[in-house]
């Protein structure tokens, strides 16, 4: 006789996206300050940097007000050479929350053009793919993400909720347990429980 498995009775949510920050450390004798050590002492006093020192920096302030202006100043930021990958990254995470997905896999892929091994471009793939429905490039690009930053919780997570609608239970454990060994454990409440269900399932 078939043992039926309600799995999962309600599924949980993919982890949402991560937005690129700036790479680059600001050079201070741009903002005035001789830049006379490598590491501060301890004991020395630091001066604000302006609140929004380049295009890509206002972009991504705006962008975290949920202010629309936010798309404007990421693309003034790629016509001015400032932080391209970054941009591009989180105009495909903008168009993603506008449900402009094609647009967003546009921007994203732009990104990979001009790094191919950027992290959160890789992750944010993923999150869209499997909003999409393609769950085999979803796990292409969170597998990837997972071998650029090997401590991102979140893509382990993700990678782990593809390989369940892919039915590779084994591998899904394998992933979410990694998960939970990285996130803080007040975050894992529902990864536990989706492990408990996974066990009964691949006996």
């Amino acid at each position: 006789m078939t043992k039926v498995v309600q799995f999962p009775v309600n599924p949980p949510e993919k982890l949402g996206p991560k937005k690129a920050r700036r790479r680059r450390k600001p050079n201070l004798e741009d903002y005035g300050q001789l830049n006379m050590f490598d590491q501060l002492p301890d004991n020395t006093p630091l001066l604000s940097l302006p609140k929004a020192g380049s295009f890509f920096e206002e972009a991504l302030s705006l962008d975290e007000n949920n202010n629309p202006e936010a798309e404007k100043y990421y693309l003034l930021a790629i016509e001015n050479g400032q932080s391209i990958e970054d941009a591009y990254c989180n105009l495909g995470i903008l168009k993603s929350s506008q449900g402009d997905l094609s647009k967003a896999i546009d921007y994203l892929t732009l990104c990979l053009k001009k790094n191919p091994r950027h992290f959160e471009a890789h992750y944010n793939l993923g999150n869209v793919y499997s909003d999409l429905g393609n769950l085999e490039l979803a796990k292409v690009h969170y597998e990837l993400s997972t071998q650029i930053e090997t401590e991102y919780p979140n893509s382990y997570y993700n990678l782990g909720l593809v390989l369940i609608s892919l039915r590779r239970y084994d591998e899904a454990i394998l992933s979410i347990n990694k998960y939970v060994e990285l996130a803080p454990s007040s975050e894992h409440h529902t990864a536990t429980e989706l492990i408990k269900t996974l066990n009964s399932i691949a006996k």
